[in-house]
């Protein structure tokens, strides 16, 4: 604590139900459409998003006990998803997003839709291959770790996420060295690589190190809102033991 208290100035706790990152993920990004600028732009980019994938979606065979008919659930989601942040661009209070998200019927669904997005991209990206045991197939591992509800989320999911929705990411990874007496603090950042020329993960294990950081975008760029000024992701994650929180930056 001590470590982070030099860039942070607080974290939210979010609910240890294996959905800790999804959970904090959504909440997070919420957070962030009220504050930028151009509310309504990073809405229709986000939607245009989920468009991109929809094809993906509903071409990939998905057990009947999710749904019968993924086109129209998929439909349902977005649109349920769109009309709450067309609520939170037109301008809504702390408090209204706060009890919004704490409403299962709504995050429940949405974060249930967060995954199956995880899933199709993991699914159908050559990438992800290499983090998945050879001794278990695609479907195996997604049904383990990413549909299943209590499944904590490792960064090849946190990835899969980011690159879906174009969403920057950093996660602050709160550790113990190998001998145990030392605490590390790592810094995974996550951009998408038709952005950022850079690859689909940085790790830096100096904490103070900036090397992770992108040039910072040019005006008007698709994720101009969802980077600070020097150039780091906004959307800002702890991790400890596997649990995902929500960090804010001084």
């Amino acid at each position: 604590m001590k470590i982070l208290s030099k860039h942070y100035v607080l974290f939210r706790r979010t609910r240890q139900d294996g959905s800790c990152f999804y959970r904090a993920f959504l909440f997070s990004y919420m957070e962030i459409l009220r504050q930028m600028q151009d509310k309504q732009a990073e809405v229709t980019r986000l939607m245009e998003c989920f468009e991109m994938y929809t094809d993906r979606f509903s071409r990939l065979k998905w057990d009947e006990a999710y749904f019968l008919n993924p086109e129209k659930y998929f439909s349902s989601v977005v649109s349920e998803l769109n009309e709450v942040l067309n609520v939170i661009a037109a301008g809504c209070t702390s408090e209204w997003l706060y009890q919004r998200s704490l409403q299962e019927s709504f995050s429940g669904r949405i974060i249930s839709f967060l995954r199956l997005l995880t899933e199709t991209e993991i699914r159908t990206e050559e990438f992800y291959k290499q983090s998945i045991p050879k001794n278990v197939n695609v479907l195996q591992f997604c049904w383990k770790t990413v549909q299943s509800l209590d499944a904590e989320a490792t960064t090849t999911q946190m990835r899969a996420l980011t690159y879906t929705l174009g969403i920057p990411l950093r996660v602050e990874v709160v550790d113990k060295s190998s001998t145990g007496q030392v605490v590390l603090v790592k810094r995974l950042d996550f951009f998408h690589q038709s952005d950022l020329n850079k690859g689909p993960l940085h790790l830096t294990r100096s904490y103070l190190s900036s090397s992770t950081a992108p040039k910072l975008l040019e005006e008007g760029s698709n994720d101009a809102d969802l980077l600070s000024s020097d150039g780091a992701p906004l959307l800002t994650l702890l991790c400890r033991r596997g649990h995902c929180d929500i960090l804010y930056r001084k």
